[in-house]
């Protein structure tokens, strides 16, 4: 058994000349965040679902109804396919998982794809907010760094990368820079904000950038409370460094 792409109620003809787009819960679950605002914001249809041998045993009631491991969205209007992948595959099932995910573009007639990830904002040397990079069949051009050379990539993101060079396929790689140990809304908004530069469209992103300013708060709230806590000792308890 292998990774298999189950559509419902929907012609695959009428998926041709779409835009992909995908992203996984890596470095501060960017990917994850913008392709699930991606499709709440734009009220896309789902199509349907991806399975795999070693397949999650998780469901979960989500805003537009039962939702289960990877699933697919659709968008009329303005041509965009969403694989929205709320848990990461098995690592082993990695390779296959994109391998099946990129030839079944290829058949239905996808024109181009964005995938999504983070780069640990701890790194950063300049003042950009994202970098990128692209396979040789990609057209498209922005006005941001591309990453380092040499800077290795890893996991699922890496695999669809190298696999659609294989295939000759468009690919365009956004890695905002994010937090790597919690949720970064933020970084979410930067991906979609170019986004809807590449492709001229309108996602609204406030509600992730209001997102980012209550965690931060969260964070400066806990971070007071534990120097408060840590003040209340005697002086002999205290270190300094």
């Amino acid at each position: 058994m292998k990774t298999k792409i189950i559509l419902k109620k929907v012609d695959p003809r009428s998926l041709r000349e779409s835009v992909f787009i995908t992203g996984f819960r890596t470095i501060g679950e960017v990917g994850y965040l913008a392709t699930r605002h991606l499709v709440l914001k734009l009220g896309m249809k789902r199509i349907g679902f991806v399975t795999t041998p070693r397949y999650k045993d998780v469901a979960f009631l989500d805003e537009y109804g039962v939702a289960t491991p990877f699933e697919l969205f659709f968008d009329d209007k303005n041509k965009i396919i969403v694989q929205l992948n709320h848990f990461l595959p098995s690592q082993r099932e990695w390779a296959d998982f994109v391998k099946t995910t990129i030839k079944w573009m290829k058949e239905i007639g996808v024109k181009d794809s964005i995938a999504i990830g983070g780069l640990d904002k701890r790194y950063r040397t300049g003042q950009e907010s994202f970098r990128w990079l692209k396979t040789t069949t990609s057209k498209v051009e922005l006005d941001s760094p591309m990453i380092e050379k040499q800077l290795l990539m890893v996991g699922p993101l890496a695999l669809y990368t190298a696999y659609s060079e294989i295939e000759d396929f468009p690919a365009t790689i956004l890695l905002p820079y994010a937090e790597r140990d919690i949720t970064d809304p933020a970084a979410a908004a930067v991906a979609i904000e170019t986004i809807n530069q590449i492709y001229s469209i309108n996602v609204d992103v406030n509600e992730l950038y209001e997102e980012a300013r209550k965690i931060e708060e969260d964070i400066k709230r806990q971070l007071e409370a534990f120097q408060k806590e840590s003040g209340r000792g005697k002086s002999t308890d205290r270190l300094y460094m």
